[in-house]
């Protein structure tokens, strides 16, 4: 009876053991990844969008790091933006470690985050991330908290996809995983065994958005050499080819069922160059395009073509097989990446005091996403349509002629601007008779004209002008910029 009762123990201990571990036989890493991951605490601060000279409060957020490095991590872009301070805690030091942006691309959602070494009581132990993906695999994943305990959980990838990121334009390729055991966003590292498959990017109640291998280890070769040259992005919209009339208008052979309408081309980004509105892309360096604008991925299955261009470094070379007026084609650029502020309307303004000019109380500023997303709620329901088509439909079109929208945002109240205190939300088209380009323009147009009396900014849809006088305007610039404690009447960026 005793052997037999003996013999249930081990049996149920054996149990026990075997429901700790994962599916796929990976052990749990708790233990083994103490030295390497980190725990960040992250200070931001920002700008009031509608009144730009001042700072909003500072507030206090964290993030997980991985190690990649002896004293490097990695973590998501998002969690950084506008941050004013970074300290690192790791599993056994009880100091915080001072720490720095290196680099940062809000486009792939990553930054590597570089600690003091001086502060440090040992080197990280860097992680290799794996580019294996398995369907249905089961993972676990960890993260330190500021009390230096290491938490774990688990989960199952569903699916790859191609997501949108939270702040910038690109669409990446992600991983989602699902049946989570707890709710996580903040750079967790997800492993499939004791291999890291990626880190934590977005979550709801039951699924997980990853970063994945492929474009983690994208992202440190591109920022290895000190030259970060970023991920390729998009310069052209395409909708579905699945109207017959529209293919046989194009003169589309019966034999060539595949392909996807060009619908758009912006003045930035890959393909700006070389595709044409109207075009049909058949493939992109050989993956042959549904009339969905899908492709078949050797490992992911079913992506959108999104990824053909973003999986690229800037400066790669990519091929198109396009069908062009009745005839097959076939043209040859390079990946492109532009910088945020090239956009005729930036999707984002981070890490940077919003540019504005301050003239008679007339705040005039530069128009980006951030600024009409300040609103909160239904703020594109509430934007000014003319403003908002800005937005929605050039913001990827600057030109010579046009490189930045430059607004009227509003009129601080003062005795030279009477009559023009309710104008706000104008989009400047002139000021004394000089076309506004960009924000760098109305100093120039400004000093247009000495001998006249009045400056004058004039607005597009025939708006009622603004008429300033100008020998009371240094009086009147120094009243406003006291009473609305204003440290300085303009900031504009100089590239």
């Amino acid at each position: 009876m005793k052997e037999l009762k003996l013999s249930f123990i081990v049996l149920f201990a054996g149990l026990i053991v075997l429901s700790n571990t994962p599916a796929d036989g990976g052990a749990d890493m708790t233990k083994s990844i103490r030295d390497s991951i980190v725990h960040l605490d992250i200070s931001c601060y920002g700008y009031e969008q509608y009144q730009p000279w001042k700072n909003t409060g500072l507030s206090v957020g964290w993030s997980v790091g991985c190690a990649v490095g002896p004293n490097q991590v990695i973590t998501v872009a998002q969690r950084l933006a506008n941050a004013a301070q970074i300290k690192a805690k790791r599993f056994g030091q009880n100091e915080f470690i001072p720490a720095k942006i290196k680099v940062i691309d809000y486009e792939c959602n990553l930054a590597l985050i570089e600690l003091d070494p001086n502060a440090m009581n040992k080197p990280l132990k860097p992680l290799t991330f794996s580019a294996k993906y398995k369907k249905g695999a089961r993972v676990n994943f960890y993260w330190l908290s500021q009390t230096e305990q290491i938490y774990s959980g688990r989960g199952y990838i569903d699916r790859a996809g191609i997501g949108s990121s939270p702040i910038a334009s690109a669409r990446i390729l992600d991983i989602m995983v699902s049946n989570v055991s707890d709710n996580t966003n903040s750079g967790q590292l997800f492993c499939i065994g004791n291999k890291p498959l990626g880190i934590a990017c977005w979550s709801n109640d039951q699924d997980v958005e990853l970063i994945p291998a492929e474009i983690i280890n994208r992202f440190l070769a591109d920022a290895e050499d000190g030259h970060y040259d970023g991920i390729g992005t998009l310069g052209f919209d395409t909708t579905r080819l699945i109207d017959p009339a529209l293919r046989k208008y194009l003169k589309l052979p019966e034999n060539i069922q595949h392909g996807v309408y060009v619908s758009d081309v912006a003045t930035i980004g890959t393909g700006s160059d070389v595709l044409k509105t109207g075009d049909v892309i058949l493939s992109i360096d050989g993956f042959a395009l549904s009339p969905y604008g899908k492709f078949t991925h050797p490992k992911y299955d079913i992506l959108l073509l999104d990824y053909l261009v973003t999986s690229k470094t800037a400066g790669e070379k990519i091929t198109f097989d396009i069908w062009r007026d009745g005839k097959n084609e076939e043209i040859s650029t390079v990946a492109k990446n532009f910088n945020v502020y090239e956009m005729l309307v930036p999707w984002y303004d981070l890490d940077n005091q919003p540019e504005y000019y301050i003239i008679g109380g007339c705040v005039l500023q530069r128009l980006t996403k951030t600024y009409l997303a300040a609103r909160g709620g239904n703020w594109a329901g509430s934007t000014n349509s003319h403003i908002y088509n800005y937005l929605l439909n050039e913001a990827f079109k600057p030109t010579d002629e046009r490189k930045e929208i430059v607004l009227l945002s509003l009129v601080l109240p003062s005795d030279i601007n009477l009559g023009y205190h309710g104008l706000r939300q104008f989009v400047v088209d002139s000021i004394n008779g000089m076309k506004i380009r960009c924000m760098t323009d109305i100093p120039k147009a400004l000093a247009l004209k000495p001998e006249e009396k009045y400056d004058v900014i004039e607005f597009e849809l025939d708006e009622p002008k603004i008429i300033l006088d100008r020998n009371k305007m240094f009086q009147a610039n120094m009243i406003i910029a006291q009473t609305y404690g204003i440290d300085k009447l303009a900031n504009i960026r100089v590239d």
